[in-house]
């Protein structure tokens, strides 16, 4: 390789953050082009027999994989491969590749290869990109079921080099799920979303991830090295030799630091002069409890509950959410859950979903449609059976619920209605209830932090969205990396309108949560403290990274620091301001 190559930088989407460093690895997508040929009529139960043991040997392949799996407690990633299961099961698959075999009489891979390429065009048509992630799915269960008709059942991964950055035009949850930690450093694609498979797998397993990159123009560049950033989505082609000693410096520095703070997660979250932060964890899975508690975290701040339909194929019944709330809420003791009710909607719609409310597949802008509390007032059955299971498990410990994208006060009080409801239900029925269960309201919409003080006379507590907030305050969609630039909690907008609602929280006497990734941006928590923050939730893996960043604030000095940021009018001057301010601690650090 050259290693006079041009540095080159390319911006894409984070699915899961952290940083790598290595040499390119070109994974094929698409598989090898199928044969066709005849069948003669006496050999078409042989040829259906190969498709039976295909299908045979796949699932021992799966469950296998679900074995190995249990040992790392990698629950989610075996909830997706269970799904994968469920589908070799399928009885209309089966049922339509013996007609077919019948009725066309050739092999029987062209005809499945066939059937899953229908399947896909009629799919993936849909503007729903929560649908086309689990049409992956079947992408995925198909491409081992014809590994195995033509007698080619290592997994690819089997070739990649230690240490390799993978990239592809599009992965496939067991493709991750089957790769070794220390072998392969990063993923990089063209396609991927948040709420796919792929990425929950990565998340889970630890992998930097990164979509949106044209990987064909990868393919075609002279590389002597990679950088993927996951924490600034980024991926560097051959960088040069500073930057290189940056990002080695930075990797052994957050490794060095990771070791020391694990050592530490003892300690009281508390500023250095003694004032307390109470630091929760946003969860999505049961072992993001574990890491939580290994932490010594104030509770659960956020749960998205919705991942309990992102993981699977049919929509949870009562049983399925009680069960799920009772196991996490026994696991936390007394600390508290605050379960977010479903965020549905957007770009998170499941089949059940779909086939319910046709509409909503072809929204022009779902990020600003029929979504989370909207969707639950249209469609109360749903609101209700979620409220019974929450209610019905809030006996086992200390449960909060959670409206999300209120932007007005009558959806707050719409759910508090309906709680009362419930809870009158359940008490016809002998059910143990505590006397009260605090409803809080997310503050993610303009017009929720401009009505903050009335809203928080009728809420328990609140919470600030912030994701969600800078997106609609700044009209730039955050998951667009042209819009980066505008995409930023570094704008004075942003900081008053946080300023306003812990006003409301602190005159209303009402507890204030922030949520969002600049709770966990070292850079900006002095701001956040400053501003009056006392409550803030992270993701589980960012919990001592954020717990020593507190430690090493003096609360005055926050404060001071925040009154001269509320003075500045340019989003320019604040990011510069807080830069500043960040690289100064870290000076004085050293």
């Amino acid at each position: 390789m050259n290693s006079s190559a041009n540095e080159i930088v390319l911006q894409g989407l984070t699915l899961s953050e952290g940083i790598a460093i290595g040499l390119p690895f070109f994974f094929p997508t698409v598989e090898d082009q199928v044969p066709k040929f005849a069948i003669a009529e006496e050999d078409l139960e042989k040829e259906l027999d190969r498709y039976k043991k295909a299908i045979y040997k796949s699932e021992k392949d799966l469950r296998k994989l679900c074995l190995n799996l249990e040992k790392e407690d990698a629950n989610e990633v075996i909830e997706i491969l269970k799904a994968h299961l469920e589908i070799l099961k399928d009885p209309l698959l089966n049922s339509n590749m013996e007609r077919k075999l019948y009725e066309e009489r050739r092999n029987i891979e062209s005809i499945f290869q066939d059937t899953i390429y229908e399947f896909k065009e009629r799919f993936l048509g849909l503007s729903d990109s929560f649908f086309q992630d689990r049409v992956k799915d079947i992408v995925d269960v198909s491409k081992r079921i014809l590994r195995h008709l033509s007698l080619s059942k290592d997994s690819k991964f089997f070739q990649v080099p230690f240490g390799s950055v993978v990239f592809s035009k599009e992965l496939m949850p067991s493709d991750i799920a089957e790769v070794n930690n220390n072998q392969v450093s990063a993923f990089v694609t063209q396609r991927g979303g948040l709420t796919s498979h792929t990425a929950i797998i990565a998340r889970a397993k630890g992998i930097p991830f990164i979509a949106n990159i044209d990987t064909q123009l990868i393919g075609k560049t002279e590389i002597n090295s990679i950088i993927v950033d996951g924490f600034k989505g980024v991926v560097i082609l051959n960088p040069n030799l500073t930057t290189l000693k940056k990002y080695q410096k930075t990797i052994k520095g957050k490794q060095g630091l990771f070791d020391k703070l694990q050592e530490i997660a003892h300690l009281k979250t508390e500023t250095l002069d003694k004032e307390t932060v109470n630091l929760f964890g946003n969860i999505e899975t049961q072992s993001d409890i574990d890491l939580l508690l290994k932490y010594n975290a104030s509770g659960v701040g956020l749960f998205r509950s919705e991942y309990l339909f992102l993981m699977g194929r049919e929509f949870p019944t009562e049983e399925d959410q009680f069960n799920v709330y009772r196991s996490f809420v026994k696991k936390l003791g007394k600390l508290p859950l605050v379960i977010r009710i479903f965020d549905i909607g957007g770009d998170k719609n499941n089949e059940y979903i779909l086939k319910q409310n046709k509409d909503l597949a072809n929204e022009m802008n779902p990020v600003l449609g029929c979504r989370a509390i909207r969707y639950l007032m249209s469609n109360e059955a749903i609101l209700i059976s979620q409220l019974r299971a929450i209610l019905r498990a809030s006996i086992y410990g200390n449960i909060h619920i959670l409206v999300p994208m209120v932007s007005d006060v009558s959806e707050l009080l719409f759910v508090r209605e309906k709680i009362q409801q419930v809870r009158g239900e359940l008490e016809k029925e002998n059910i143990l209830l505590p006397k009260k269960i605090p409803l809080g309201c997310m503050i993610e919409v303009p017009s929720s932090a401009i009505m903050s003080e009335v809203i928080a006379q009728e809420a328990d507590f609140l919470s600030i969205g912030t994701n969600d907030l800078i997106q609609y305050v700044m009209a730039a969609d955050r998951t667009n990396p042209h819009l980066s630039h505008i995409y930023t909690a570094s704008h004075p907008s942003i900081i008053r309108l946080i300023q306003m609602v812990v006003e409301a929280a602190i005159n209303n006497h009402k507890p204030l949560l922030l949520c969002g990734e600049i709770a966990a941006d070292a850079k900006f928590i002095p701001i956040l403290l400053g501003l009056g923050i006392r409550d803030l939730s992270v993701s589980s893996r960012h919990l001592p990274l954020v717990k020593d960043a507190i430690r090493k604030i003096n609360l005055q000095e926050a404060i001071e620091l925040t009154k001269k940021a509320l003075k500045l009018t340019k989003k320019e001057e604040l990011q510069e301001f807080i830069q500043k301010n960040y690289q100064e601690r870290l000076a004085a650090k050293n």
